[in-house]
C-alpha cells in the first residue's frame, strides 16, 4: 500500500469512518482492514495531520452516511454503501468498486460461497480487492455469459482473478449463454449435471454480488449481442427500466417478458431475493430507476452505489 496511493487514500479514510464514526478499537480496524494495528495508528495520525478529521471526516471519497441512513429506513435494506460521485465515470467506478471491494473483505465471518455477476462494474471489483481476499472460498457464476464481451468483464475473467487474489478457492463457472434462443432449449441446459449443481450452489450461497443493469444501447448485454435490438425495443415498450441478473424488471421489481425470462439462464429473482447478503452494486445515473426497482421488490439486502443514483432513488421513492 504505497504512500500516495489511491489504496493508500482509500484505506486512510476507512480506518478514520470505522474509528471515529463507528466507534470501534485500532485493533477491530486493523482486522477490518487486514493491517497491523501499527498501520491502524499511522494512517490515523496522517488522516488528522492532513486535516481530514474534525467532527466530520473531509474526503472525496468518504461515504455519504446522511443518504446511507435515508435509504435503509425508506426500503428496509439491511445496509446501504454510499461514496460521492465524483467528475468523471471512471473515478466514480473506481470509488464504488473499491467500497464494494473493502465491504467483501471486511464482512465477519468470513463468506465461504461468493456469488459473481460480469460486466464492467464487476470486473473492477474483482480488480479492487486485496490480496489474500478470501480464504478457502468457493466462487460462483450467478448468472450465464455472453457471446462477446471486452477483455476481462466475463465471468471467467472475473472469477479467475478473484480466485488468484485468495487461497485455494475454488470457482464453478456456467459456460452457457444468459439468454438462449428458446425456452426448451433452456430448459434442457439447465438439467445438464454441471449447470443444474452451480445453480442449486447459487441458491445457498453466503453472499451474491452482482450489477444492475441499465436498458440501453451501452448495456453489456445490448452490447454482447446476448440481447437484440428488437427484443430491446419490446422491453422499452413493456416497461422495463433495466436488469438483474439479466432478467428484466419494471419500476417495481416484476418481470417485464416471460417468454424472454424463460430463455434466461441464472439464478431466479426469487431465489436472490433470500440470499442473505445479496449485493447489488450500481453505477451511472441511467441505473437509477433499476436500482429503486430492486430496492422496492426487496432483491437485494445491501445496496453499493453513488450519490447521485442514491438521491435519484429518495426523490423516485416520494412520487
Amino acid at each position: 500500500m504505497r504512500a500516495g496511493s489511491a489504496e493508500h487514500e482509500y484505506a486512510m479514510v476507512r480506518a478514520a469512518e470505522l474509528y471515529y464514526k463507528d466507534g470501534l478499537l485500532q485493533s477491530e480496524v486493523a482486522d477490518r482492514l487486514r493491517v497491523s494495528r501499527w498501520k491502524v495508528g499511522r494512517l490515523l495520525e496522517e488522516a488528522r495531520a492532513r486535516g481530514l478529521v474534525e467532527i466530520t471526516i473531509h474526503h472525496p471519497t468518504s461515504r455519504r452516511g446522511d443518504l446511507e441512513s435515508q435509504l435503509v429506513d425508506r426500503f428496509g435494506c439491511a445496509e446501504a454503501v454510499v461514496v460521492q460521485s465524483q467528475d468523471t465515470s471512471a473515478a466514480t467506478t473506481a470509488l464504488v468498486a473499491q467500497a464494494s471491494a473493502s465491504y467483501l473483505t471486511e464482512m465477519r465471518p468470513q463468506p465461504q460461497s461468493i456469488g459473481f455477476s460480469w460486466g464492467r462494474t464487476v470486473a473492477a471489483i474483482a480488480s479492487a480487492l486485496p490480496d489474500r481476499a478470501f480464504i478457502g472460498a468457493d466462487l460462483l457464476q450467478l448468472n450465464g455469459g455472453a457471446p462477446s464481451v471486452d477483455g476481462t468483464v466475463d465471468a471467467a475473467s472475473i472469477l479467475r482473478l478473484v480466485a488468484a487474489k485468495s487461497r485455494q478457492a475454488r470457482t464453478r463457472l456456467l459456460p452457457v449463454p444468459a439468454i438462449v434462443s428458446d425456452r426448451e432449449l433452456a430448459r434442457r441446459l439447465c438439467y445438464d449435471h454441471a449447470i443444474a449443481d452451480t445453480l442449486k450452489l447459487a441458491t445457498s450461497c453466503d453472499v451474491a454480488v452482482f450489477s444492475l443493469g441499465a436498458l440501453s444501447p451501452g448495456s453489456v448485454l445490448v452490447r454482447s449481442g446476448a440481447l437484440t435490438d428488437e427484443e430491446q425495443l419490446e422491453l422499452q415498450r413493456s416497461g422495463a427500466v433495466g436488469d438483474v441478473l439479466g432478467h428484466y424488471i419494471d419500476r417495481s421489481g416484476r418481470v417485464v417478458d416471460l417468454e424472454l425470462d424463460s430463455r434466461t439462464i441464472a439464478l431466479a429473482l426469487d431465489q436472490i431475493g433470500r440470499i442473505r447478503h445479496a449485493i447489488a452494486v450500481a453505477v451511472g445515473a441511467e441505473k437509477s430507476e433499476v436500482t429503486y426497482a430492486a430496492l422496492y421488490a426487496g432483491l437485494c439486502s445491501v445496496l453499493i452505489t453513488e450519490s447521485a443514483i442514491a438521491e435519484n432513488v429518495l426523490g423516485m421513492s416520494q412520487t
